[in-house]
């Protein structure tokens, strides 16, 4: 027996989490397997899932889990699991311990949780059966199962749900804690060996969990992700991440192939399609990519451009080019790292727009999942614009109320950075801290920009602000919005993303302007509109965002 169907729970607050659990079912699945994320919004925009919202329930997909047998069709068998899973093991091993005289089969723990509030700040509560629901193999074709009735679903208790209260006792079978092995929970020899590792209490991609027990093979299936996007999964064109005329395009030459000439019903012309190719010859954007720009591991893996550029400019349906090849057109263009700053002075010279993408402004954790891209600069310079709190809200990020501190924190930025507005860094740092000393003799710290390993873990931009500091000084560095993120005034002497709320004269340096707490919140809702996850570039979402589509 093989599965055909598996379902991830989906939560907008920990999608990389989805990502990587999806990624792993693929790289161990023996035979190819559908993978369906169950995102809650697409279920109630389907009519679907009508339950009012829970504001306590502590993921997206609560209840949406039980929809399984249904969107099944009531067919075969399926699994679910929480987003917070890694398989580590063939899926289809799991399947093979189908029995069908069971509805459901579910690792029965006896877990008991010593934590009162869980990883994302939610209430900790244990009940009978404790994640039992988390992962389970639903055999879709079993009667009792025809319970779960939309309505059902919509309407019966958490407990009911959870708790499995439509079946008798023996209509659940048991697998063993293998295949849903709750970290820091079962422990290794005494519980067996996991083949699928469960997250519960939090995973690394939670401030605070980083280092959790099995860490480290979590993070490396997420590096192995974010250095291929690559899909090894039989999909349909709807779980593309393409944008809507791509995806529209794909279905076209599909029904064109399939019914070419309209004896099933009316189909789209050889023409049509043809028209469509034209127009997509004459893009709205050139992404800009060089041999130079990939490293000797992505070269190695067969990749023919800048990854993040690509993905930016397929949802904006552009192509790619060298800029040599497009120099003498008006197109706009994408580009990735200062390097580039010569072509980006031309563009400037000349009037041609072009797009600077590098790392978020903020919620990059261990892994860079934001991406900062700006019109005609290297930040957001233009006013803050009121925007809802959503996005920020997702990256977890906590702002913090001022405090006081003692020592002036200076943050140059890279070489690279200040060769572009013509400075030499060690001559900035020097002048800078002079003219500091003429206002003050408090104790100066510098910050040199230290590599991403280390600034992202070790050494991290909120660590050295709880460091006695009681102000910021830096010239374009984005250490100058964490810091009002962090709660410290902040000093920024060039081009910078916090200018709205920063001090630029030094001799202020004693008694700096100090935000409110409802400022710093409006900037950096506005913010998360100007960084994007590489599938909201792939979508088409981020050009939407920033050409004022959406």
């Amino acid at each position: 027996m093989t599965i055909t169907n598996v379902y991830i729970g989906w939560d907008s607050r920990e999608p990389i989490a989805a990502d990587v659990c999806k990624y792993s079912i693929q790289q161990h699945a023996s035979t190819a397997v559908d993978i369906v994320m169950l995102r809650q919004q697409e279920l109630r925009d389907s009519e679907l899932y009508t339950r009012p919202e829970d504001l306590n329930g502590s993921t997206e997909f609560t209840f949406t889990r039980f929809l399984v047998p249904y969107l099944n069709n009531y067919q075969g068998w399926a699994v679910f699991c929480d987003c917070d899973f890694l398989w580590v093991d063939d899926i289809q091993q799991l399947i093979a311990q189908a029995n069908n005289r069971y509805a459901v089969m579910v690792v029965k723990h006896d877990y008991r949780p010593q934590n009162t509030i869980k990883m994302d700040g939610k209430r900790q509560e244990y009940y009978p059966r404790k994640n039992w629901s988390s992962m389970i193999l639903f055999n879709c074709a079993h009667p009792k199962n025809q319970t779960l009735s939309l309505e059902y679903v919509n309407t019966a208790t958490g407990q009911q749900l959870h708790r499995f209260s439509w079946l008798k006792d023996a209509d659940i079978g048991s697998l063993k804690p293998e295949w849903n092995w709750l970290v820091n929970w079962y422990h290794e020899p005494w519980d067996g060996q996991p083949r699928a590792l469960h997250y519960t209490e939090g995973g690394p991609w939670f401030k605070n969990y980083e280092d959790c027990d099995y860490s480290a093979v979590w993070r490396q299936y997420a590096q192995d992700l974010a250095s291929t996007h690559v899909s090894h999964t039989m999909t349909t064109i709807d779980d593309l991440h393409l944008p809507e005329s791509y995806k529209t395009f794909f279905r076209n030459v599909l029904e064109y192939v399939e019914n070419p000439q309209g004896q099933y019903g009316p189909t789209v012309s050889k023409k049509q399609l043809d028209d469509w190719l034209d127009q997509a010859s004459y893009p709205k954007i050139y992404g800009i990519s060089e041999a130079e720009d990939l490293s000797k591991k992505m070269q190695t893996k067969g990749a023919r451009w800048d990854g993040i550029v690509h993905a930016f400019v397929q949802g904006a349906t552009g192509c790619m080019a060298s800029y040599d090849a497009i120099e003498g057109s008006m197109t706009p263009i994408a580009l990735r790292s200062i390097a580039k700053k010569k072509i980006m002075k031309r563009c400037l010279e000349i009037g041609r727009d072009f797009y600077y993408i590098d790392t978020g402004y903020f919620g990059n954790y261990k892994l860079k999942d934001y991406h900062r891209i700006t019109k005609n600069a290297m930040q957001w310079l233009g006013p803050t614009e009121d925007r809802p709190s959503d996005r920020f809200d997702r990256t977890r990020v906590q702002i913090k109320p001022m405090t006081p501190g003692s020592k002036i924190l200076v943050c140059p930025p890279s070489a690279k950075a200040m060769s572009y507005w013509g400075l030499d860094e060690n001559q900035w740092v020097e002048d800078t801290i002079a003219e500091i000393k003429k206002h003050t003799d408090r104790e100066i710290v510098i910050r040199l920009k230290p590599p991403r390993e280390v600034r992202a873990t070790a050494d991290t931009m909120e660590q050295a602000l709880k460091r006695d500091v009681h102000a910021v000084v830096t010239f374009n560095s984005i250490a100058a919005v964490e810091s009002l993120i962090h709660g410290k005034p902040v000093f920024a002497m060039g081009p910078n993303a916090a200018a709205p709320l920063a001090n630029r004269d030094l001799s202020r340096i004693e008694n700096p302007f100090v935000p409110t707490l409802d400022q710093v919140r409006k900037l950096m809702y506005c913010l998360a509109y100007h960084q994007f996850t590489v599938e909201e570039m792939q979508t088409g979402y981020a050009w939407a965002v920033l050409t004022g589509q959406a």
